[in-house]
């Protein structure tokens, strides 16, 4: 490992990624940052994949190097449990913790992770108990955890339960008496509070409030009109004073108010508690008035968890970092699970006999391409011959469309290779052709057609105007025809003497009565060459769309 290089303590809760490292027993950097909630829901890793993108870019951006790390588990996901049990040795504690959790897991017990902390720094009472605090941990949970950081570049070293964590915290101070006071450390997240109660450097137990920071980050919200993400950037630098608002300050008093009430029951609960201490952890911990509130409003002595470390006064970012930092010192002492327990039931696999297999599966090979590569190469043969075959046939009948002159036509009318793709895309081939056989049903045939623009122009030929006529009045009846008129007619005499009538560009009904009574004096041994402009419903729909 390079020197720069160390173990990363990583904790994600209250929506917050927070990346602690430590070198040389001290705390070297933290820094935490909010997740995007597509990502961490609270506390729960919504998806693996944007997770480790996510820490990736943020260790990247912080300039962390490591490649282990320790994961902070939340008490969400685990049960955690104390007793005690007769003194034994560790292989018997690990077969009989398990029965300890029966009453409090349902399901296949296989499915979890069983680990203990031995509180061995105390000795055993006379009935020779020892005491424990023990926890089950989903096997799957380990698995997905150890996955995404593999995906980041990491490697999980160990997974340490958060309570633990405060536990280690405790055995840290220096002054034993310090160390075994009874403590309440109050974890204000954003959705919720979890109070935990320690005595004598063991934990007791925790309740949750469902109360917690979105509270005040929702009045500052309502107090400024703006979004919520937006007012919790505020709270964070104070912006306007934003943190002593009316809203803030009405939201600080709710959340006073549940806590007292948490502690006093408490209190009332355990004749025996002489609890005196309040250590606030967590994001709240960092907003100044709802410390000095909490301050002067709980009868015990209040303070932020920043104050129990060495030189913590002036790193405010502790208390949300603090687990990830006290995780790492868990880990040193061997405390939290291995990523290997969540693989126990994976069976090792037996290089030897994957040697041997590969070995015998490559003679199989060869000795089949050995029989088999003759046949196959005259398969080969007969199937290059066949394509040449096939291809010949091809080019045959491709020559045969390009030389066939009604064929070629015929291909040109349906397939319309002079469109553009767009064109393409508005004219339906089908209609054009059954526009096609409708104009030839009527005496005329057809000479050529065109599609200019949003017009459809078509050539035809008949014996007279009057035809003609006829022939747009006919096509003004169809469906698929929104309008169409005769833009040019000319007549062929049999001495081949052109001449060149010129037509109204209207379609109207009266002008082609009007053309009727001019064609009556054309010769019938004449032909008549015309071109007529023919708007299509589906060429202008799109158009007619879009204007609405």
């Amino acid at each position: 490992m390079a020197k720069t290089d160390g173990i990363l303590g990583i904790d994600v809760r209250h929506g917050k990624l927070s990346l602690s490292i430590i070198r040389g027993g001290k705390i070297n950097k933290t820094v935490w940052v909010d997740v995007p909630g597509n990502i961490v829901d609270d506390y729960k890793i919504l998806s693996e994949n944007l997770f480790s993108e996510f820490l990736k870019d943020k260790m990247k951006e912080n300039k962390i190097k490591a490649k282990k790390a320790v994961v902070v588990i939340s008490d969400t996901d685990l049960v955690i449990r104390s007793f005690s049990m007769p003194a034994m040795d560790d292989s018997q504690l690990k077969l009989n913790v398990p029965f300890e959790f029966s009453d409090f897991i349902s399901g296949d017990m296989k499915e979890y992770i069983f680990d203990y902390v031995k509180r061995d720094a105390r000795p055993e009472d006379a009935s020779g108990q020892v005491n424990l605090i023990a926890y089950a941990v989903r096997v799957e949970y380990i698995r997905k955890v150890g996955e995404a950081l593999r995906n980041a570049g990491l490697k999980l070293e160990r997974a340490v339960p958060e309570t633990i964590c405060y536990e280690t915290l405790l055995e840290s101070l220096s002054d034993p008496e310090d160390a075994n006071k009874e403590r309440c450390f109050l974890d204000i997240g954003t959705n919720h509070i979890t109070m935990r109660i320690f005595r004598d450097g063991d934990y007791r137990l925790s309740h949750i409030i469902d109360l917690g920071e979105n509270k005040i980050i929702q009045s500052i919200a309502d107090e400024l009109n703006c979004d919520v993400n937006l007012a919790e950037t505020y709270l964070r630098s104070n912006y306007q004073d934003c943190q002593n608002c009316q809203g803030a300050v009405n939201a600080y008093k709710d959340i006073s108010l549940e806590i007292i009430k948490g502690l006093n029951y408490y209190d009332m609960s355990d004749a025996t508690s002489k609890l005196k201490d309040v250590v606030l952890c967590g994001p709240g911990a960092m907003t100044g008035p709802l410390v000095a509130l909490l301050q002067e409003r709980i009868d015990k002595s209040v303070y932020t968890i920043q104050d129990m470390f060495p030189g913590g006064e002036n790193n405010a970012d502790l208390n949300v970092t603090s687990p990830s930092v006290i995780a790492l010192t868990s880990a040193a002492n061997g405390i939290g699970i291995l990523e290997s327990a969540a693989y126990t039931d994976v069976k090792k696999t037996d290089w030897k006999l994957v040697l041997l297999g590969a070995i015998a599966a490559v003679a199989v090979v060869v000795l089949a391409v050995k029989v088999g590569i003759l046949d196959k190469y005259n398969e080969l043969v007969r199937s290059q011959a066949y394509e040449a075959e096939l291809q010949a046939r091809v080019n045959a009948d491709t020559l045969f469309i390009k030389q066939a002159e009604e064929l070629s036509v015929e291909y040109y009318h349906y397939t319309w290779d002079d469109m553009t793709e767009e064109e393409k895309g508005r004219v339906s081939r089908v209609d054009v052709a059954n526009l096609a056989d409708f104009i030839v049903s009527q005496g005329v045939s057809v000479r050529s057609i065109n599609l200019k623009e949003k017009t459809l122009v078509v050539g035809v030929t008949g014996d007279s105007l009057n035809t003609m006529s006829k022939l747009t009045a006919a096509l003004t009846d169809l469906d698929i025809v929104e309008s169409c008129s005769l833009s040019m007619a000319q007549k062929e005499s049999a001495e081949d003497t052109n001449t060149s009538v010129p037509v109204s560009s209207t379609s109207s009904d009266e002008e082609v009565a009007e053309e009727d009574y001019a064609v009556e004096t054309v010769d019938l041994n004449s032909v008549v060459n015309a071109e007529i402009n023919i708007y299509l419903t589906t060429l202008n729909s799109e158009e007619r769309g879009g204007e609405q």
